[in-house]
């Protein structure tokens, strides 16, 4: 097993000791080890849902919309969610 040392702001470590002293994890180490592997299963997730909207993409054929076209719709979406 690797060891790491690692440095938090204080708020940041108070939250981990609440969370240990809540009794649902045993040591810090295991909270945060819970947190990296949710973070793994999220990405693993991110990726498969990438490769299936890629999948689709492709399966979908060529597309009639002109580049500008679509730049400009989404650039409107863009907008309408405030990003």
């Amino acid at each position: 097993m690797a060891k790491m040392t690692i440095s938090l702001p204080d708020n940041l470590a108070e939250y981990v000791e609440k969370r240990v002293a809540s009794g649902r994890y045993s040591s810090a180490d295991a909270f945060l080890a819970e947190l990296i592997l949710k973070d793994q299963l999220h990405h693993k997730l991110d990726d498969e849902e990438l490769r299936n909207i890629l999948r689709q993409a492709e399966e979908s054929g060529p597309s009639d919309r002109r580049i500008p076209d679509i730049l400009s719709e989404t650039k409107a979406k863009l907008r309408d969610n405030n990003l």
